[in-house]
């Protein structure tokens, strides 16, 4: 083979070199490793709420199965994405074999860092997997997408699963703070998902997909997300007069305004879908570990 043949040969597996914004652009918006960092934080959050050692063989099962998972909805949701990301609907089409290759390799790898940690913890990383399955490709061209409040409780319910039962394997602490915790982290993600719904409105009005903000309207939706969050309120103040989750309180209150902040800065009627604040929703758990290093290292003491 001569060298310009060997050259196109190459050419031909290599993808095309994107620009720096590009290559933001694409870490943001197709790439799902941000996607996967967030769980990851709120792993690391729930880790340190239950008390229990920190596992970073589960952290990084927990980040290679977000990768999975996400990147397998982004080769599934073609119709919506075409229309509220069109540069991932864009990247996604041309890309969907390779994207496919690497939600498979990702479980793959998540299932071997899960057997290292405890063997059964393979269980609980297949269980939401298999839910994010069903969520993305669904059952017989069934997708619980299309069906109201179902999706919402779906992706809460198999986040909130790994999130509260990952930690248990590496030690059992008490039920009532399991439960705390499971109340917590479920509250935070079904917030989240119906904020973002709030901003997929126009795409999936289009698609036929039954969303919350659709079917109540935004202001509807705005005041029942304000409600969830106030909940929170009632939350904190329990855990504070039982003495649990210290010294984690200001974390957890500055969770619970930044939840204030970002349901009324996404679900005002003039507000805009921007690929870059669409961070500052998704990524609230990687700011929430952040705070709570400091805490966790024992400064400031007090």
């Amino acid at each position: 083979m001569n060298g310009a043949a060997e050259k196109d040969f190459f050419d031909f597996f290599r993808l095309p070199e994107p620009s720096r914004r590009e290559r933001i652009s694409l870490v943001i918006t197709v790439s799902s490793v941000f996607t996967a960092a967030t769980l990851v934080g709120l792993l690391y959050v729930s880790f340190l709420l239950q008390g229990t050692s920190i596992s970073y063989l589960l952290l990084a099962a927990t980040f290679f199965l977000g990768v999975s998972v996400y990147t397998l909805n982004k080769v599934t949701d073609f119709e919506e994405d075409s229309i509220n990301v069109p540069d991932r609907f864009r990247f996604a089409k041309k890309y969907r074999n390779y994207l496919l290759f690497i939600s498979i390799e990702s479980i793959n790898i998540a299932i071997v860092f899960a057997f290292f940690a405890n063997p059964y913890a393979i269980l609980l990383i297949l269980v939401p997997f298999y839910l994010g399955a069903f969520y993305s490709v669904g059952v017989s061209k069934l997708r619980i997408k299309h069906a109201l409040f179902v999706k919402n409780f779906i992706i809460a319910g198999a986040i909130t699963f790994g999130a509260v039962l990952l930690p248990i394997v590496i030690h059992v602490s008490n039920v009532f703070i399991i439960v705390l915790v499971a109340c917590f982290i479920f509250m935070k993600i079904f917030i989240n998902t119906v904020v973002l719904d709030v901003r997929d409105m126009e795409g999936d009005r289009k698609a036929g997909t039954r969303t919350i903000p659709l079917y109540l309207g935004r202001q509807k939706t705005r005041n029942l997300l304000l409600l969830l969050n106030s909940t929170l309120i009632v939350w904190i103040g329990l855990s504070f007069f039982n003495g649990l989750f210290h010294p984690y309180h200001i974390v957890l209150v500055i969770s619970l305004l930044y939840g204030y902040w970002y349901v009324l800065r996404y679900t005002r009627a003039n507000a805009e879908a921007n690929k870059y604040e669409d961070m500052l929703v998704d990524g609230e758990n990687i700011l929430l570990a952040l705070y709570a290093i400091p805490f966790f290292l024992g400064w400031p003491s007090f």
